[in-house]
């Protein structure tokens, strides 16, 4: 009997075997599956007596060492005096006169494997297949007969088996390599921290309870380490299978793999797959997935087996250039191959939008997350990610200018989008009757029109051949845009509100998450467990409202284990409200040069925009010119390379005084590591409030009426984390040490003062 058992559909099994072809621009969306299911449903409703749809088969087949139970749902079995036959239907947007007999090897090989389990079980030895393409536009379909002998059959799946089984062979020896190396890892520094201890045991405990914890663990516990390493041991007791990392900025991604790179150099025997956006990776000048445009996605799949047996052979660390060195090797696409290689991982490094996204999540990964550990890095940004990604919003000018270029060349979609148009049109009417413009109701009419123009358009970029049209990418684009809001529209309830937004002849409807922790909650309980983590969850109480945690979960909060001595943190009562802004400018400027100018080091000052900086720095840049301090700027925009510029001049043993004008909630705001003597103080300027707009009122009304403090939970904890992330830049390590300016009157309330971390409360007075 076999050892090791795998469980396949009769899908996925030929799918893998018999792979070919290329990425397809073809929108595939929900509309064609839904199709598909009725014209299934149409076909088999007229069948004569005697025929069985939907029929589960499934047979074990003993190989190697192997037992492969292979599975699956018939379409339909004919049985009737005159014959026996398997009924395998494909719908299809073609026109049924250009389809040919051997258009698909994979339907006839889908069909093969059920007319092999159906004919061994019943001890026949001839059976038939019918291959039928329906259409979806109309009643009419072609079928295709082909009869085949036991013998035929035997030979087919044993080449299928075998095929297969190689491949499997590569993934058990990796499982195999790594449950035997998981008990003999031990923990990769020589002893922990303060409060490290205490984390890995709460991780453990999590995952072997199967909760979800909400972990806030100080700068400098190690955090990355000591979630992902009591994960690692769980595997190893098969309390979970895999581990997916998800986290918001690219450094911390680097961190994640950092970490698995010292456990594997430890002994771990572990792959890791990081996820770099498309955009990135992509080998060409211009992203344009089509098989006409780019030879890394025409025959993609003929060439992808042998690229992914390659990369899982060879590699355990699987990042970008990993992914772009073998993807050039074997000519394939690099963003779908490292989502390929990425299914046959131990551990994912992604963004959150690979898991969260209703637009880009990650369908096939899902069937992976029952046994999967979610670990979310630095938690605190979920909020508004979360956010972004289940709101949508569509507007009247892009439906006007598809219209546009569809007059006279496609009437049927350009009625399509003048019905999108015209529903604008009375939105817009209603709203100025009423004088509202933001309502708790969907829009009902928009979206429907919006979903016939999404079912038409989905058939429409499915159909070969369409893609010449010079309107081919507008439409693409304009379906990806109305598939989200369409999304959004069915998981729409009482945490949304509908925004519409009218300036001059345009009109934006948008569908506005203002909470999304129910989605948040539903998300991650279908995983095996879930680690929310970071050093600033404070306070915990909102963020276990806003990220759907519930009574049952657990919290840990860890301090911080460094010295409070190393830091002396100093508040100035200067007042930072916008109305007082202008009369700040000349006191903020005092502070800067009482406080640095006489200083030696490097220093960082964080204002809560880039208005305010400008503002302050119109009267301070030849002030510093005259006193000698080299000043350091963020631009609005800035590439990777500026950031690792302005990044790089922050070196350690400073002889004079360098300062960096930077904004809260930015880029040098968070997951910046400036160790040792690299960074001497942080200076923030006000208390990190989100400026106030429409939208961020409307947030605060939805919490006030859930009974919560609505001004807290749209302003003040979203601005105190902001405070928290850029004072956390400056003590990295037990070394390290420094200065901390707040400066803001408010600090001196006690409301304030408790939203500080612990360790910067006892802080001193200046001015």
């Amino acid at each position: 009997m076999g050892d090791i058992r795998v469980r396949v559909s009769v899908r996925n099994l030929v799918e893998f075997v018999m792979m070919s072809g290329s990425i397809e621009l073809g929108a595939g969306g929900a509309h064609i599956l839904e199709e598909g299911t009725k014209t299934h449903q149409r076909l088999q409703s007229n069948r004569e007596e005697g025929y069985q749809k939907e029929v589960t088969l499934s047979q074990e087949f003993e190989r190697n060492g192997f037992a492969v139970t292979v599975h699956g749902r018939c379409d339909g079995i004919i049985s009737n005096e005159n014959e026996i036959a398997i009924e395998e239907i494909k719908s299809t947007s073609r026109p049924l006169s250009t389809i040919h007999e051997e258009d698909h090897p994979t339907y006839w090989a889908q069909a093969k494997v059920y007319a092999y389990i159906f004919a061994f079980q019943n001890q026949l030895e001839q059976i038939d297949i019918h291959l039928v393409y329906a259409s979806r536009q109309n009643t009419e379909s072609v079928t295709f007969q082909k009869s085949f002998s036991k013998q035929e059959l035997d030979h087919f799946i044993e080449d299928l088996l075998e095929d297969y089984l190689q491949f499997q062979e590569i993934l058990f020896t990796q499982r195999r390599n790594r449950q035997t190396s998981i008990p003999e890892l031990s923990f990769p520094f020589p002893k922990y921290r303060n409060g490290q201890r205490d984390l890995l045991k709460a991780v453990y405990k999590t995952i072997s309870e199967k909760k979800r914890l909400f972990a806030k663990a100080s700068t400098g516990i190690g955090k990355t380490i000591s979630t992902i390493f009591p994960t690692v041991k769980a595997v190893g007791e098969k309390k979970a299978d895999r581990i997916l990392y998800v986290t918001a900025k690219t450094i911390t991604r680097q961190v994640a793999e950092e970490a698995f790179q010292l456990l594997n150099a430890n002994g771990l025997v572990w792959r890791t797959v990081t996820i770099t956006a498309k955009e990135k990776v992509c080998f060409q000048e211009e992203v344009n997935c089509s098989k006409e445009h780019c030879p890394f996605a025409n025959g993609y799949y003929d060439r992808l087996k042998e690229g992914l047996k390659n990369i899982l052979t060879h590699e355990q660390m699987v990042e970008r250039t990993t992914v772009e060195f073998y993807a050039k090797k074997h000519q394939l696409c690099p963003f779908e191959f490292s989502l390929d290689v990425a299914l046959h991982a131990d551990a994912v490094i992604c963004d959150y939008n690979y898991f969260f996204d209703p637009r880009v999540k990650m369908q096939r990964w899902s069937e992976h997350h029952k046994d999967t550990v979610l670990l979310i890095d630095e938690a605190h940004n979920l909020v508004d990610r979360a956010r972004g990604m289940f709101s949508a919003s569509i507007s009247k000018s892009a439906f006007l200018d598809a219209s546009r270029l569809l007059k006279g060349k496609n009437p049927e979609l350009y009625e399509k989008t003048k019905a999108v148009n015209a529903s604008f049109l009375q939105l817009k009417k209603e709203c100025m009757e009423k004088d509202q413009f933001d309502f708790f109701e969907l829009p009902v009419h928009v979206v429907e029109v919006s979903e016939e123009f999404l079912e038409f358009s989905d058939r429409w970029l499915s159909v070969p051949g369409n893609y010449l049209e010079d309107y081919y990418s507008s439409i693409k684009d304009l379906f990806y845009e109305v598939q989200a809001f369409c999304r959004v529209s069915k998981v729409y309830d009482d945490h949304f509100r509908t925004v519409v937004t009218v300036n001059k002849s345009e009109v934006q409807v948008k569908l506005l998450c203002l909470d999304p922790s129910r989605l948040i909650r539903s998300a991650t309980k279908k995983t095996k467990a879930t680690i929310f983590f970071s050093a600033t969850l404070h306070p915990l109480g909102y963020f276990q409202t806003v990220l759907g945690g519930e009574e049952i979960d657990y919290f840990q909060d860890i301090p911080s284990p460094f010295d409070e001595k190393k830091v002396d943190v100093l508040v100035s009562p200067i007042s930072t409200k916008y109305k007082d802004r202008q009369d700040s400018i000349e006191k903020i400027i005092t502070v800067l040069r009482e406080e640095l100018h006489g200083r030696r080091g490097n220093f960082l000052v964080f204002f809560p925009s880039y208005e305010y900086l400008s503002q302050v720095l119109e009267h301070y840049e030849e002030i510093a010119i005259r006193d000698d301090i080299e000043l350091l700027v963020q631009a609005q925009m800035m590439s990777e390379e500026e950031r690792e510029m302005f990044l790089e001049k922050f070196q350690p043993n400073a002889t004079g005084v360098r300062i960096g004008f930077a904004v809260l909630g930015g880029i040098f705001a968070e997951g910046v590591d400036l160790r040792g003597d690299r960074l001497n103080g942080v200076c923030i300027i006000g208390v990190g409030l989100p400026k106030i707009t429409e939208e961020q009122d409307i947030i605060k009304q939805h919490y006030s009426a859930q009974g919560y403090n609505g001004f807290d939970f749209a302003y003040v904890y979203p601005g105190m984390n902001k405070v928290h992330q850029a004072g956390g830049r400056l003590i990295r390590s037990e070394e390290d040490e420094g200065v901390i300016f707040l400066i803001d009157d408010r600090y001196l309330s006690a409301k304030y003062r408790n939203l500080l971390p612990s360790e910067w409360r006892n802080f001193k007075l200046k001015g």
